[in-house]
C-alpha cells in the first residue's frame, strides 16, 4: 500500500453478538496489529478505516465522520497528540469519541491523552485484544447514549 491509499476493511471491529453498522477510524502505522484487529473482528459487521498517519486521518474525516477513533501516538509525521489536538480543536470532528491506544503508558502521556479530549488511554501491552474491544464498546456506547439524550 503507498502512503497516499486509504485501507478500507468491512465487517470489522466491533465486538458482540449482534452485527453493528458503526465506522470505525483506526490510526495506526502497525500494519500486522491493524490485521489482528480486523481478523479478530471480522464476524461483526463494522467499517473499519484504516489510516496510518495524520494525512491518512485527515483525509478520511473530511469525507466521513466515522461513530469513533482509535489512535495511536507513535506515528510517522505528526504524532497522536497533535492529530487528537487538532481533531478536537475543529467543529466538524470535536465531537467524535478518541481512544488512544499506545505502547506509552507513562502518567503524563496518560494524563495529557485526557486532557487533550480522549475518551479512554489504552496502553496496548496492558490489555487482550478482547480487552481492547471491550472498552472501545463502552466508550462508543457511551457516546451513542449521551448524544441521545
Amino acid at each position: 500500500m503507498s502512503k497516499n491509499d486509504i485501507d478500507v476493511d468491512s465487517e470489522v471491529l466491533c465486538e458482540g453478538d449482534q452485527p453493528t453498522d458503526k465506522v470505525i477510524m483506526w490510526v495506526e502505522d502497525d500494519l500486522l496489529l491493524s490485521d489482528m484487529i480486523s481478523r479478530k473482528c471480522s464476524i461483526n459487521k463494522c467499517t473499519l478505516l484504516h489510516a496510518i498517519d495524520a494525512d491518512q486521518a485527515f483525509a478520511i474525516l473530511k469525507t466521513t465522520t466515522p461513530d469513533i477513533i482509535i489512535l495511536d501516538i507513535l506515528l510517522p509525521g505528526k504524532n497522536g497528540f497533535e492529530i487528537l489536538e487538532e481533531i478536537k480543536s475543529k467543529e466538524e470532528t470535536k465531537n467524535i469519541p478518541v481512544v488512544i491506544l499506545s505502547n506509552f503508558g507513562q502518567k503524563e502521556e496518560i494524563e495529557k491523552g485526557l486532557s487533550l479530549g480522549a475518551e479512554k488511554y489504552l496502553v496496548k501491552a496492558t490489555l487482550t485484544l478482547d480487552e481492547i474491544l471491550i472498552k472501545v464498546n463502552e466508550v462508543l456506547e457511551k457516546h451513542i447514549q449521551n448524544s441521545q439524550s
